[in-house]
């Protein structure tokens, strides 16, 4: 990867949110005025697409951060990828000459229980959840098979750019990439302060299951990204950045019956 392909640390409920702020108001006082972003974290596969002259050039798994696997051939036929930047010819838009965006590649849960229900009827074996799903979709040798299930992905963050200008905030970033063509979420939201960024977020921990895509959290992002690449990183973690999980789900089963088996000893 051209940058590091960094992780996130968590925020397990408003306290957690309102400590890291606090930490990183220690590091920079701009942190005090700054707006932030609210974006989905996605449960799915992370994935880095390389353009050249707008043209998709390479993919790549995120891996241990610094090398990923090469998996070009299987995200051509990925639909919602787009091969070329802009997708409208006519878009008064500049592309950098390379860019390099990151996003998440994942199976929208109809589709997954969908494709179970067939594999079911087929009398084959289901799949465990849509995450393993896609990522071993990705990962097939044979990228026939990739095409065949139903993969989609949204993009979030341009990682590198060269020969060419882009946003330097996170709003703006995600504006920038819808209007190239790349599919960005449609539930990020920018707010002036901190309370009110907790507060959205908070709002999908009963609405989780209205989103279309398995989803563990949302995250809280600085939205001046020259300030969050300026307060740096702990580990592999930006500290411009918190990932604010739901609660566990909770539910409830019935003990239908227990098998026993006596092995060998």
């Amino acid at each position: 990867h051209p940058a590091p392909i960094l992780s996130l640390a968590n925020a397990f409920g408003a306290d957690d949110a309102r400590a890291w702020f606090e930490r990183i108001k220690k590091i920079d006082d701009r942190v005090e005025k700054a707006k932030f972003v609210v974006e989905p974290k996605i449960d799915g596969l992370s994935v880095v697409l390389h353009y050249r002259d707008g043209v998709f050039a390479q993919g790549a798994t995120r891996g241990d951060g610094e090398v990923g696997e090469d998996i070009t051939s299987n995200l051509r036929t990925v639909r919602t990828i787009p091969l070329r930047i802009p997708v409208e010819a006519n878009a008064k838009i500049t592309v950098p000459k390379y860019l390099v965006v990151r996003g998440e590649a994942f199976l929208p849960i109809k589709e997954f229980e969908e494709l179970n229900r067939k594999l079911e009827e087929a009398g084959e074996k289901t799949y465990l959840n849509p995450r393993n799903t896609a990522a071993g979709s990705l990962r097939q040798l044979d990228p026939k098979l990739t095409a065949s299930r139903p993969l989609t992905m949204l993009v979030y963050q341009i990682i590198h750019s060269e020969g060419g200008k882009v946003p330097t905030s996170q709003w703006e970033i995600l504006e920038y990439l819808k209007a190239l063509g790349f599919p960005v979420t449609d539930v990020a939201k920018r707010f002036d302060d901190l309370e009110k960024a907790i507060a959205y977020t908070e709002t999908w921990d009963k609405r989780r299951d209205k989103l279309p895509y398995e989803a563990d959290g949302m995250v809280i992002k600085i939205d001046d990204l020259r300030l969050a690449g300026d307060l740096g990183f702990v580990g592999k973690d930006p500290l411009g950045a918190i990932d604010f999980k739901f609660p566990a789900r909770e539910v409830t089963t019935s003990l239908l019956g227990i098998d026993v088996e006596v092995g060998r000893t």
